[in-house]
């Protein structure tokens, strides 16, 4: 029973398991033993018959490999392997249940469970914090003895690097816990080494050798040392001007000038997922004031969306398929159903996708984005990319089409219609200037 009784190596943090609520990321460098923790760390509560445990990871096959290694840790324990997905029950009734996040109702499907611990493997996987909070709000408790506590394993880099590092890392002490005021969590960040992995070292001694031999610099510093300095995104369409624009200070808070139109753009993407980008034009500066996106929802609560803004806006622009798609159940089109509610589309220029995407490199240098209210946008921008063909070890000069393609094809929409628009004899200035309506 040795192995079941072991705890993570994580020094004086194992005081953790007695605080009340806790969210604790234990990310860094490959090889951390960081899955083993994981494991180790659901094992606290088995003895308890109402304990209810939730493991997380991406995609159905790292579940498979997890729950394989689940079987040999949890060898000894008289733990009972079920289903699909798979539970996981001991002989006093706790279970821990699996799942993973490859459809896009993953992150709302947990909604009225109550899991004691949740265990999410691969945090940087989850794009945005929104997306993280709707899952993580079915860890609660209603059982004496048993606290809601979340702990979180991940290398740097992925989707979720930046809303990862800003919510546990920046400018906070490793190691050290800080109480979070607003949800009266308690977090903690805590590095992951590979000298952390006993077993690692003693059986591959040479896996560090690999580390330190890697070439890419930033490759070796994420990997050998767990450095969470830069997301790397590899076929990025966006990121050297993305990286521009932070160097310059121009991801800032951008206050809304209540002289300036702002003018909305948006994607009505496949699965109703819909962005919605607000601007501001100042001349050649492009403001970037807010970025919202939902999906499941019908024109109404977008409107309401805008609504509720303090804006006075000016144009509405949405790409040329808003008029044959339908929102919803409705069996109108969504640019009928949005006129009958307000607001009255402009169709955007239909150019050839890599135009558009060409569209968007010329443009992003004039632009300042909000820091705060457009970090998902943003952060969509930064992982939109090429597609990479594994087995040919290249990329395809198309875009990937996943979480990011929607805000991504959203600003693309600003960005021919601004290009057009200097083609005009008149400027862009006077183009974007007037409040063609009110929503």
């Amino acid at each position: 029973m040795e192995q079941i009784k072991w705890k993570p190596n994580l020094g004086q943090q194992t005081e953790a398991l007695s605080w009340d609520v806790f969210e604790l990321m234990y990310g860094g460098a490959r090889g951390g033993g960081k899955t083993d923790a994981g494991l180790a760390w659901l094992l606290y509560d088995i003895e308890n018959p109402r304990y209810r445990g939730l493991v997380i990871r991406r995609n159905a096959d790292d579940l498979k490999d997890w729950i394989d290694r689940a079987r040999i840790m949890y060898s000894e324990t008289g733990a009972v392997f079920v289903g699909q997905p798979v539970e996981i029950r001991f002989p006093s009734g706790a279970i821990v249940r699996t799942g993973h996040l490859n459809d896009s109702n993953a992150y709302m499907k947990y909604q009225g469970h109550e899991y004691h611990r949740m265990l999410i493997e691969e945090l940087t996987q989850i794009p945005s914090e929104r997306m993280y909070e709707m899952l993580i709000a079915s860890c609660r408790s209603t059982v004496d003895g048993l606290k809601p506590r979340i702990f979180a394993t991940t290398n740097p880099d992925g989707p979720g690097h930046t809303w990862v590092k800003e919510r546990f890392i920046e400018g906070r002490e490793a190691n050290k816990p800080f109480k979070d005021e607003k949800s009266g969590r308690t977090r903690l960040f805590v590095p992951a080494k590979v000298e952390d992995n006993p077993v690692l070292m003693e059986k591959d001694p040479d896996y560090v050798k690999f580390l330190d031999s890697l070439k890419d610099p930033e490759l070796r510093e994420q990997w050998r040392h767990g450095s969470w300095k830069k997301a790397r995104v590899k076929g990025s369409y966006y990121g050297t001007q993305i990286d521009a624009l932070i160097d310059q200070s121009r991801v800032c808070a951008i206050p809304y000038d209540p002289l300036l139109p702002v003018h909305t753009f948006w994607d009505i993407g496949v699965g109703d997922t819909t962005p919605i980008w607000f601007i501001q034009v100042y001349g050649k500066e492009v403001r970037v004031i807010d970025y919202y996106e939902n999906s499941g929802e019908g024109v109404k609560h977008y409107i309401k969306v805008l609504q509720d803004k303090p804006y006075k806006y000016g144009r509405h622009i949405a790409p040329h398929d808003i008029k044959v798609r339908e929102w919803g159940n409705d069996a109108k089109s969504r640019y009928d159903v949005a006129k009958e509610n307000g607001i009255t589309f402009e169709i955007a220029p239909n150019v050839p996708v890599m135009e558009g995407i060409e569209a968007v490199r010329e443009l992003l240098p004039f632009c300042w984005f909000d820091k705060g209210k457009t970090k998902d946008g943003l952060n969509a921008l930064m992982h939109y990319r090429k597609t990479w063909i594994e087995d040919r070890q290249t990329f395809l000069d198309q875009p990937l089409h996943d979480w990011a393609s929607h805000a991504s094809d959203a600003f693309r929409m600003f960005a021919v219609t601004f290009r057009k628009l200097f083609e005009k004899k008149d400027s862009p200035t006077t183009r974007f200037s007037g409040y063609k309506q009110k929503v």
